[in-house]
């Protein structure tokens, strides 16, 4: 046995049907099995590649898993846990490729079947890019035995590691494309075969020659049926072992009926062969399955993108020693040397030197951002002029990158009510299209056998669902891909129906309306035993716990006084103690009263200490470039705009007029804000909530739809359903247009596939559809579906 015939991590046989392949210095390596693959993976991703250059050839089987459970086993390690999975307390969270999965029948099967299990707390797969989400518990059933029944019912699970995993779909798609070359050269052979025997029905021919071509015939259109079409008769069969039929099992019974009774027909010498129509009917079928899979794979490359600008080693300084480490390896605290044209490995803070950095495929902003000492860095920017130190912050999934990617990931496996509902009744649709072959065929064995046969198959293929069943994911699936590339973050899979559908935008102010930069513009002291200089420190120790837009203005390079019991109310403002005297930053209200100047815009905070009006402090902040662009563009949409604020009324009232905001609410706490939305949609409004995701959360929560502009650390504490990545409210607009583009091009499909199907049934059923017609027929539509899904890619 060679080295090339034999497991390079174990040294066991590869067996004849494995192709799995490890990359290891440059070079592939074949492995055994999924078990040997991960292990390989995994020391390398720790940084221990040298263990192959230093280990003495394996015996035969070792460091392989169990026979056994060679294959899931090894993910119950906790190296392997940790790589795979995400633990929430009592509860790991992972992400599985299920590969095999065909249509939204095998989407129920896996979640039925998943659900019954125990320890699992959810299982939620998304048809479009067939990855499964699933919840299990920590001290229920091992990971393992979540991975073996998914392989028990057919499938191939590949789990996936949460800071982005490799692409199995590559894997899919180059099966796919080995079933679609199968079919099309049968396709081709076998319709040359079939130009001989259509020609005898003009000039005639030989029954041994005509024997002969049938023969050749069934010889290539065999493989096509057992391995370009095993696809099909696997997911109808998987559907009928769930007593929960797909779109598959009319198909698979039209192949598989006319190529039984074509074999019949060749070696009974009977009248007829339709192995060009099966021939025929694979190759569409299989191309229109092809083109959909990219699509469906298009869905995920913006987060394949992204997930790759991590680079996959850092150089780490540690008392002026540099090192090359993996970036797994890298910790808060940490200082990382960045060179020009390197990717920033972490979120951090620039320790030493100046650049500019581009944070185009993060935040969708073009131009260099120019970043100095003191300035947050976030993985996966590219540091374009000099090298620089960083100082680690966050790492991996706790980065600004592993966010996006996490919430983009958690958006995928939403899918809105309507589609829910479609999954359920599809089963209903294939059993009534078999009763309706069924009655075609009695039909037809009375009024003329000789034609039912051919009149029942060209039945089962023109009316397959498929076009049906792919006009709304493929919709969504391009409508969130393209969103993501103008820079909005849909993290719930229902907002992009609910966008389309709103009729009024609330708009909070600080933050939203205002660029989030605010700055104190004058600081008014009412007790003289205190001074300016120790106002803002007491105020700036407070708001060092406060994630508030306000907070911002307040921060010191000073070193500031230490603060126990910090407590934040939401809406009013912040608590703490300092040298045992209980002191309140916020409105007048929760501090203990106060006035401020009443012909001041500014936004009036206020400081007391034991119950007593110590300071207040007037602080500005700039509207946005963009806003007022922006609400006009709206309001040219024929959405009204609302202003809610917990700032004074003078302040909401500058802000307001300025914008050009009739409707304005100041001095809300969230409560109220929570309020007038309700009391707006009992006026029947679908309301839109924008606001900053952080501390308008109930807020945010209550409204039909919400939005929120956020950035950095922000992200990961946003409730929003959907988030505009950068500094402008420009994309809002955009996202409104794209989701009603969206619902136009859903309703278009929908209609197109109940059109094509209710003129198509009564003419095939009629006889005038044959069968090879009725298989272009049914890939044309799924087609067009999909095409016209794809037109959101375009969008503007």
């Amino acid at each position: 046995m060679t080295a090339s015939d034999a497991c390079f991590h174990c040294a066991l046989p590869i067996p004849t049907n494995c192709s799995l392949t490890v990359e290891i210095e440059g070079t592939q390596r074949p492995v055994c099995c999924p078990g040997c693959k991960a292990v390989a993976e995994l020391i390398l991703d720790t940084g221990m590649s040298r263990y192959y250059d230093l280990r003495d050839t394996p015996d035969p089987g070792v460091g392989r898993p169990p026979d056994e459970a060679a294959e899931w086993q090894v993910f119950d390690s906790a190296d392997m846990l940790g790589a795979f999975t995400e633990q929430h307390d009592s509860v790991r969270e992972a992400t599985i490729y299920v590969g095999g999965m065909y249509c939204s029948a095998c989407s129920w099967l896996i979640e039925t079947t998943l659900s019954k299990q125990p320890g699992i707390e959810s299982a939620e797969v998304n048809p479009i890019t067939h990855r499964l989400r699933l919840r299990f518990l920590t001290d229920g059933s091992p990971f393992s035995s979540h991975l073996a029944t998914l392989a028990n019912l057919g499938y191939q699970p590949q789990p996936m590691s949460p800071e982005g995993a490799a692409r199995p779909e590559v894997t899919e798609q180059r099966s796919a494309l080995k079933r679609l070359l199968v079919a099309s050269l049968g396709m081709m052979q076998v319709m040359m075969f079939a130009v001989g025997l259509y020609a005898m029905d003009f000039q005639g021919i030989d029954a041994e020659m005509q024997h002969f071509l049938r023969l050749v015939s069934f010889f290539v259109t065999t493989p096509v049926v057992f391995y370009a079409a095993k696809p099909f008769f696997t997911s109808a069969w998987r559907g009928v072992v769930a007593r929960r039929p797909g779109m598959d099992l009319p198909v698979s019974i039209a192949v598989g009926s006319a190529y039984a009774a074509s074999i019949y027909a060749t070696f009974t010498r009977g009248p007829a062969v339709w192995f060009d129509s099966v021939t025929m009917f694979v190759f569409f079928l299989t191309l229109g399955r092809f083109l959909e899979m990219r699509a469906r794979h298009r869905s995920i490359d913006r987060g394949v993108a992204v997930s790759s600008l991590l680079p996959n080693t850092s150089i780490r300084v540690d008392k002026g020693a540099r090192t090359t480490v993996p970036v797994s390896q890298l910790a808060a605290g940490d200082t990382v040397l960045i060179r020009a044209g390197e990717s920033v490995p972490a979120d951090g803070l620039l320790s030493s030197g100046s650049t500019s950095v581009d944070e185009a495929l993060l935040t969708g902003e073009a131009r260099p951002q120019v970043k100095g000492v003191g300035d947050e860095l976030s993985a996966g920017s590219i540091n374009l002029d000099n090298m620089i130190e960083m100082t680690v912050t966050t790492t991996g999934g706790d980065t600004t990158l592993g966010t996006i990617s996490r919430l983009s990931e958690r958006a995928r496996y939403a899918r809105p009510a309507f589609v829910t509902l479609a999954d359920k009744i599809a089963s209903y649709i294939v059993v009534a299209l078999l009763l309706v072959a069924s009655f075609v065929a009695v039909f037809w064995y009375f009024a003329d056998p000789e034609r039912a046969f051919v009149i029942t198959l060209s039945v089962l293929v023109v009316t397959c669902p498929c076009a049906l069943a792919l006009a709304t994911p493929a919709a969504f699936a391009a409508a969130g891909s393209r969103m993501s590339q103008l820079r909005l973050l849909v993290t719930n899979g229902n907002a992009i129906e609910s966008l389309s559908r709103i009729t009024c935008a609330v708009f909070d102010k600080t933050g939203t309306l205002t660029k989030g930069q605010p700055r104190i513009t004058a600081v008014f002291v009412t007790d003289n035993a205190w001074t300016e200089k120790d106002c803002r420190l007491v105020a700036a120790a407070l708001e060092s716990a406060s994630t508030h837009p306000l907070a911002n203005a307040f921060a010191l390079p000073d070193e500031l006084p230490t603060v126990t019991s910090q407590k934040i109310e939401v809406g009013q403002g912040i608590s703490g103690v300092i040298d045992g005297r209980q002191w309140r930053l916020g409105n007048a209200s929760f501090v203990g009263g106060g006035i401020a100047a009443e012909d001041s815009s500014a936004t009036h905070v206020f400081l007391g200490v034991d119950g007593t009006l110590v300071a207040w402090f007037e602080i500005e902040d700039e509207l946005r470039p963009e806003a007022k662009a922006t609400l006009d563009s709206l309001s040219d949409l024929g959405i009204a705009v609302a202003l809610v604020s917990g700032d004074n009324r003078n302040s909401v009232e500058a802000v307001a007029e300025k914008l050009g905001i009739s409707e304005l609410h100041s001095e809300c706490t969230p409560e109220d804000k929570l309020a007038i939305i309700e009391a707006a949609q009992q006026r029947g409004e679908r309301v839109v909530m924008i606001g900053d995701g952080i501390n308008d959360a109930p807020v945010l929560a209550g409204a039909d739809t919400s939005v929120a502009p956020a950035h950095g650390a922000l992200l990961a504490q946003t409730s929003a359903d959907v988030i505009m990545l950068g500094e402008s409210l420009a994309p809002l607009t955009t996202a409104v247009e794209m989701s009603r583009k969206t619902m136009r091009i859903v309703r278009q499909n929908l209609t197109w596939a109940i059109v094509y199907n209710a003129l198509a049934l009564p003419l095939a059923a009629a006889g005038f559809v044959p069968p090879w017609l009725a298989a272009i027929g049914m890939s044309a539509s799924s087609l067009v579906v999909v095409l016209n899904a794809l037109r959101l890619n375009r969008f503007e």
